[in-house]
């Protein structure tokens, strides 16, 4: 069974059960050891969501909106999602871990959506966690809409859940966008040199009672098993 390393946030129980049914066992990860020695114990990497990631790792001064992260989880999840990648580690970074996986690789944010994006639809619909918020119009033939492809029948958007105030606004280098709202905010970004590398801006652990994201864990699953099978 593949070992899914969770990087540790304030509502870690949706993650977790979300792996568990897809396939694997999730195991929270602790802030502080380094990055090379945590990711030689799992075959894959979740970044979860959480507070913001600090502006000055991309150069710019905090909005007046800024909200930190715990303390640590930006140096940290960096490293991680840095090592992870360059071992070749599937990585599925969501909300604010799709932020850390873009800033990690040179990438920049929108560091407040309703003052920086005009016309802007509402990204911030708290309760129920499930709420759907907008649609996202996936890249065909990307591995977003591959992973998603049965479920929308064939069609190209889905329906998702939305908390977030920051998004990424200049992709990283080898990295491409996935996955966009109606008003133009990135929602999903991947990179195709990987064989799983995908953040997606919306909660998709959110829905393990209902299924409607179980197909992106499953993947994700289906990657680390194949890294584990290869070690």
């Amino acid at each position: 069974m593949a070992v899914i390393g969770i990087a540790p946030c304030a509502k870690l129980h949706d993650y977790e059960e979300s792996v568990h049914r897809a396939g694997a066992e999730a195991r929270v990860l602790d802030i502080g050891p380094p990055a090379q020695e945590v990711i030689r114990g799992i075959d894959g990497l979740v970044l979860a969501g959480g507070g913001d990631v600090d502006p000055t790792w991309f150069g710019e001064p905090p909005h007046p909106t800024y909200q930190p992260a715990e303390a640590g989880r930006d140096e940290h999840e960096i490293a991680l999602a840095r090592a992870a990648v360059g071992a070749g580690l599937p990585v599925f970074a969501i909300c604010r871990g799709a932020q850390v996986l873009n800033v990690a690789f040179g990438g920049t944010l929108v560091q407040d959506i309703p003052s920086d994006v005009s016309g802007a639809a509402s990204h911030q619909v708290p309760t129920p966690p499930s709420a759907i918020a907008h649609e996202v119009w996936m890249t065909r033939e990307s591995l977003l809409w591959s992973l998603m492809r049965e479920t929308v029948e064939g069609g190209d958007t889905v329906q998702v859940n939305s908390r977030h105030h920051q998004a990424v606004a200049t992709p990283a280098t080898g990295f491409v966008v996935s996955g966009t709202a109606p008003d133009g905010v990135i929602e999903a970004i991947e990179r195709p040199e990987s064989a799983f590398c995908l953040g997606v801006q919306w909660h998709p652990e959110n829905f393990w009672r209902t299924g409607e994201f179980r197909s992106l864990f499953e993947g994700f699953v289906r990657a680390a098993e194949a890294r584990a099978a290869a070690r």
